[in-house]
């Protein structure tokens, strides 16, 4: 039987030891908060183009060439990055999710689920260099 996908985006959420004090240090920082924030969401975010291209199923290798990163949303409390893929491109949608005769590809999703721990870990790095260059 096939795994069903959802087409839902993946949010990850991490959980930092010691994180009063960088939240302290975030909020002392001000606006140049969301530069960090932002720098760590680049960072876990990086990560998972990596894998999606790398894990992009190739026919032409347009779908896999389309698939980018853009920052998403940022703020002094919260920065976050969106993967995907040139929306011209219908047939990618099918590929990630398949179809009733095709088995899913899901290249996206599991570029995300594949790599949790890198990406917590790349961000909570990235976060902690920052504030404690500022501390």
């Amino acid at each position: 039987m096939a795994k069903t996908y959802s087409a839902r985006q993946k949010r990850v959420k991490i959980k930092i030891e010691g994180a009063d004090k960088i939240v302290k240090a975030l909020k002392d920082m001000d606006e140049e908060a969301s530069d960090v924030l932002s720098a760590a969401a680049k960072a876990g975010g990086e990560i998972a183009l990596k894998d999606a291209v790398q894990n992009c199923p190739v026919d032409t290798g347009a779908l896999r060439d389309s698939i980018t990163m853009v920052i998403n949303k940022v703020s002094e409390k919260r920065a976050d990055v969106k993967i995907d893929f040139d929306k011209k491109l219908k047939y990618g949608v099918f590929v990630e999710l398949g179809t009733n005769g095709r088995e899913p590809k899901p290249f996206l999703r599991n570029a995300v689920d594949n790599n949790q721990n890198s990406i917590n870990k790349a961000i909570v790095e990235s976060v902690s260099k920052s504030v404690g260059k500022r501390m």
